[in-house]
């Protein structure tokens, strides 16, 4: 076994394999290599493998900062193939992330394991990390999911003066979807954890809107008047029947008022209406309000993620 840079040329089917091991969305390929190839003004990224005596990746470790982060923030992360694990690969990567830490003069580091990963989350804890926030995952089967509890709701939202539409309506214009891109920006600072750091537009064009996923007509809206004031939006996963319900946020002078329950059902209605048999999506534990719409329209627990957290000398 040994320590390298990763090549993207030709470790990207082994790193993709050992993120999948992780992700409980798969990544293709496509999407990992993009993680090689992005690199904006300001981003600052180290990936390194160990491998076996074949040259085979056997694990993996990155460490990036993003433009948009305050200075000296990091994400870490380290990744063992299961049949190599208990044999100090996973030190060995952390250790030399480390040291590209300390060159850089990080102060603040996140990662993740998954919450029913006992194992992965001693090491972290070892290694100085403690559990920030935890994600709940939640999975509704849309083939018994039954709507007419909530006849009428989208109706009286419309008399209310509130109109539903998707980036379709638009057809994706740039000034869509600049206007889809503050709306984001606006609801994700109300995400419990939240640091008031976002993507720039620049970012969010490549990463959201040029990502394989995006779909215009699954970017659900809804307006008052000129205002846009919410948004859901859906990733359709034909490959496993499902559908991923990545994000739902209202701006606050407009909650409480059902608008995302209504936009949560517009969901549910596209997924359907493009075949999935089953929506999931991730809470923040402490988003009590959107964890309780989901309750109520029979979303069922799943195991998630903690977010980990490392303040001061990554050492």
């Amino acid at each position: 076994m040994r320590l390298r840079l990763a090549q993207p040329d030709t470790d990207i089917p082994g790193i993709a394999g050992l993120v999948n091991t992780f992700e409980r969305q798969p990544l293709t390929l496509a999407a990992v290599k993009k993680w090689f190839e992005h690199m904006p003004p300001g981003r600052i990224t180290h990936r390194m493998v160990a491998v076996d005596e074949g040259d085979a990746v056997i694990g993996y470790s990155v460490t990036t900062h993003e433009p948009w982060w305050p200075d000296r923030h990091f994400y870490v992360w380290v990744v063992v193939d299961p049949q190599w694990r208990q044999r100090g690969l996973g030190l060995a990567l952390y250790q030399e992330a480390q040291a590209f830490l300390e060159a850089q003069g990080a102060a603040r580091l996140k990662s993740e394991v998954q919450d029913d990963d006992a194992v992965s989350l001693h090491f972290a804890e070892r290694n100085g990390f403690s559990v920030d926030r935890h994600l709940f995952a939640s999975r509704l089967d849309l083939r018994t999911f039954d709507e007419t509890p909530y006849d009428g709701l989208i109706a009286a939202q419309e008399a209310a003066g509130i109109r539903f539409f998707s980036m379709a309506e638009f057809q994706d214009s740039p000034a869509a979807r600049r206007k889809l891109y503050e709306l984001n920006r606006s609801t994700d600072q109300d995400i419990p954890g939240a640091d008031g750091s976002f993507m720039s537009l620049e970012e969010f064009e490549e990463w959201i809107c040029g990502a394989r996923w995006y779909c215009p007509a699954g970017q659900l809206l809804a307006a008052d008047g000129e205002t846009w004031v919410g948004l859901a939006a859906v990733q359709l996963l034909p490959e496993t029947q499902g559908a991923y319900n990545l994000t739902t946020g209202v701006l606050r002078p407009y909650r409480g008022r059902k608008i995302a329950l209504a936009l949560k059902l517009l969901a549910i209605r596209y997924a359907r209406g493009h075949g999935a048999c089953s929506m999931s999506t991730d809470n923040d534990s402490l988003n009590a309000p959107m964890l309780a719409i989901n309750r109520k329209l029979g979303y069922e627990p799943q195991p998630g993620k903690y977010n980990l957290i490392k303040v001061g000398d990554p050492a």
